[in-house]
């Protein structure tokens, strides 16, 4: 079974909040029997170093831990770029592109965690850094779309009814975004939904101003950067694993049966 788990379930783990030590052995005995396969994204790598404020040897178990169940061989694209290339792979080929980060960028992490881990994190190397920081700035997606979609119209609409009007315009802007909206044109933009990816992507930002616009629901100040998890769950896992409430109440709200959404306490009783 392939799941995603997001910054604040491998936070969780760490610190045992709504788990226990015999949760974190079990869940480490499946994943190495190759029971459970458990990915993650870069921005999960990216949010343990550069927001971290605590003790260098804090941050470095941190980051031991969360790769001790999930391959940084395996992590998926910063979000921006698993998005666009997910987009320019369907015009040429009609499915996803390869979700993972590329060979160099794995030597790269590959190279920092060796420095972090063998200097207990007092040594931090500058190019994972560097592309850590680059990560970061490809985070840009959903406050991008969000800009877009603007404030809520004058008339009162269902959600059902202001998905159907708002979709095909963040189809467009998506193309757009990615560079190939003349050939998204020629070809219809209906097909990118069948990009779990995309898909996603335009469902939750639809349900995220719906929420903001009609039912008074504002996002949190890092809303837009944690929604970006749901992109790299819909591209390489059945199951998405957040112990964020809003994020979590967000994504059922407009995810198809293909991604279940789980907190991590129900996650782990499920494997258990």
């Amino acid at each position: 079974m392939a799941v995603y788990l997001d910054s604040s379930a491998f936070d969780h783990l760490y610190r045992k909040v709504g788990c226990t030590a015999a949760d974190i052995a079990n869940l480490r005995t499946q994943v190495y029997g190759r029971e459970l396969t458990i990915l993650l994204s870069i921005h999960t790598l990216e949010d343990f170093v550069l927001d971290h404020h605590g003790r260098p040897e804090a941050m470095t178990a941190r980051t031991k831990l969360t790769l001790s169940f999930s391959n940084f061989r395996r992590m998926v694209k910063p979000c921006d770029q698993l998005l666009i290339d997910d987009i320019r792979a369907y015009l040429d080929s009609g499915e996803a592109g390869r979700p993972y980060i590329d060979a160099n960028l794995q030597n790269v992490i590959g190279e920092g965690i060796a420095a972090m881990v063998e200097s207990d994190g007092e040594d931090l190397d500058e190019d994972m850094i560097a592309a850590l920081e680059a990560a970061r700035g490809k985070r840009s997606w959903f406050s991008e779309l969000a800009e877009i979609l603007g404030d809520a119209p004058s008339e009162s609409l269902s959600f059902e009814a202001y998905s159907e009007r708002e979709t095909p315009r963040l189809l467009e802007a998506q193309a757009q975004f990615a560079g190939v909206l003349e050939t998204c044109r020629a070809r219809g933009f209906e097909g990118l939904l069948t990009i779990p990816s995309v898909n996603i992507a335009t469902k939750a930002i639809l349900a995220l101003a719906f929420n903001g616009n009609f039912l008074g629901r504002e996002p949190g100040d890092r809303t837009y950067l944690d929604l970006c998890h749901a992109p790299s769950a819909a591209a390489v896992a059945k199951t998405m694993v957040s112990d964020d409430a809003f994020l979590r109440q967000l994504l059922t709200q407009v995810t198809p049966q293909k991604l279940e959404i789980s907190d991590l306490p129900s996650f782990l009783n499920k494997v258990g």
